[in-house]
């Protein structure tokens, strides 16, 4: 699917990301994020609620996270989804929020921009919340 068409279909407010590996010489993103599949318009009510999704950005054109410290990310601050937009250059801004644990006041508001051609979706896992 397009950027477009993911952002469209997945709405990835309060989701969490786990994890992120992006291959620049492959020109690939890969993002674990914790997904709330609850808050889909898809959803279907007889299935676990929260989740593990995979997605990944193939063909990445341009990736940056900016304000963020890479050392830090995942042991010290806990990025969580606030909201995504596609921009007029159809590039994907996913807006996060990161607590900073042990620096009250200091939290983050970081920006991933990702430009890819498409994107696959894989869900790895489901649990309820």
């Amino acid at each position: 699917m397009t950027i477009a068409e993911f952002e469209h279909k997945y709405y990835l407010h309060d989701s969490s990301i786990d994890k992120i590996e992006y291959d620049a010489a492959n020109k690939t993103l890969r993002l674990e994020i914790d997904f709330c599949f609850w808050m889909q318009l898809w959803y279907n009510k007889d299935e676990p609620t929260n989740g593990t999704i995979a997605v990944t950005f193939d063909n990445v054109s341009h990736y940056e996270y900016e304000n963020y410290d890479p050392g830090k990310l995942f042991s010290d601050y806990t990025p969580e989804i606030l909201k995504t937009k596609i921009d007029e250059n159809e590039t994907l801004k996913i807006y996060t929020f990161e607590f900073v644990r042990y620096e009250p006041g200091e939290d983050l508001y970081p920006v991933m921009k990702i430009k890819a051609d498409s994107v696959t979706v894989e869900e790895i896992s489901r649990y309820n919340y």
